[in-house]
Order: structure tokens, then C-alpha cells, then sequence
């Protein structure tokens, strides 16, 4: 999202406060505000203004994934006047001590507040953004086209067990072993069909 900003953070708002959405993809689109303006692409005071107000208006007030998003952006931008909402998070839960503790969030600030792209030098390139984004995302295992399924062998589809009321009747139940098998193939239903993957000699005859 950071790499095809193209000024207008609505669509970015719209995700993170939509309590429907996924927590995770929330939390990212928070992270997302602090690159963009870490990059000069959204104004500082306006980015302070939607995180501030995000401590009432996120969804849910409680614990919760996009929470994390939240302290991370608030850190990546080193705005320390909003150290006390975040201290309140903590307080109230918001942010679970098994994912990070207060005092985490506090060394990432005073990193950023000393050097503004120290946090970003250090995310061993996970604030990086795509060179070309439709390139980055084909690579992608959910983008990827689906591969077609392989066609069944014509053997193994014209001897499919026929399942009726929950019940397998077996075609070939009157067929010996050494008869011709019934397939057309000219060999013998042993060495043929009797021998398929479908497993037909381990079904009882109906």
C-alpha cells in the first residue's frame, strides 16, 4: 500500500477503522501511515492527528493484532506526545505483554526520535518498498495463476466405483479374474482393471 500511495490516505483510514477487516492487514496499513510519512508523502501533523484519534475510534477496545500496527506507527514517527496514549494501551490490555512490553516500545521511540530512519535501517528490510509492485506481488503464492488439475487416466474414469444412496456397487463383482477385461482393452481383467488404483479388489460384491 505505502509503495502505490498516491497522496490520499482515505483508503488507508477506511481499512484500518473497519472493524470487519483482518487485525493484521489493519495493524500493517497503521505501519503504512508512518512510511508514507517517513517518506514525505503525508504531512506529519496529519499522521499524529489520525493515530491520536485512533485511540478512541479503533475497533475493538481491547486486545487485538491491529493495537501492535498502532504503538508501531506512533514509534516509527517518534511522536512522544503520544507516549501516554500508548502507555494507556499497555494499561488497559489493548497491547498484550506476550507480543512486546512497555518498555519495547519505548526503546524503539527514543531510536527514532534520535535518528529518524534508524527504526527503518534495522527492519532488515521490512519497511522496504516494492520496485515494482504488480512484479512484487506475481511472485506471490495467492497471486500466482492456478494450476490446472491433471487429467484422470481414461482407465482409471471409466472404472470409477458408482456411489448411490451412500452405497459402492461393484461393477465388475460377475467378471473372473481371467476373463477379457470389460474395458475393450483385450487383456485379462487381472492384468487390467483388477489391478487399477481404484481398488476394486477390496470391495465386496453387492
Amino acid at each position: 500500500m505505502a509503495a502505490v500511495f498516491d497522496g490520499d490516505p482515505g483508503p488507508l483510514y477506511e481499512v484500518i477503522l473497519d472493524a470487519e477487516a483482518d487485525e493484521y492487514i489493519r495493524s500493517r496499513m497503521l505501519e503504512a501511515i508512518a512510511m508514507v510519512t517517513l517518506r514525505g508523502e503525508m504531512p506529519r501533523a496529519e499522521a499524529a492527528r489520525f493515530l491520536r484519534a485512533c485511540y478512541c475510534e479503533l475497533e475493538p477496545q481491547d486486545e487485538c493484532w491491529v493495537w501492535n500496527g498502532w504503538q508501531s506507527a506512533i514509534a516509527l514517527l517518534g511522536l512522544v506526545e503520544l507516549k501516554p496514549l500508548v502507555e494507556e494501551a499497555f494499561a488497559r490490555g489493548f497491547i498484550s505483554d506476550s507480543w512486546l512490553e512497555l518498555r519495547h516500545f519505548e526503546q524503539d521511540l527514543q531510536l527514532a526520535i534520535d535518528d529518524p530512519a534508524a527504526l527503518l535501517e534495522q527492519s532488515d528490510g521490512e519497511y522496504s518498498l516494492f520496485g515494482d509492485t504488480i512484479e512484487e506481488l506475481s511472485t506471490w503464492y495467492c497471486f500466482r495463476p492456478e494450476t490446472p488439475k491433471p487429467r484422470e487416466p481414461e482407465h482409471v474414469r471409466r472404472n470409477t466405483v458408482l456411489w448411490q444412496a451412500g452405497t459402492a456397487f461393484n461393477r465388475y463383482k460377475n467378471v473372473g479374474r481371467n476373463d477379457p477385461c470389460p474395458c475393450g482393452s483385450g487383456r485379462k481383467f487381472k492384468k487390467c482393471c483388477l489391478t487399477a488404483d481404484v481398488g476394486f479388489t477390496s470391495l465386496q460384491a453387492v
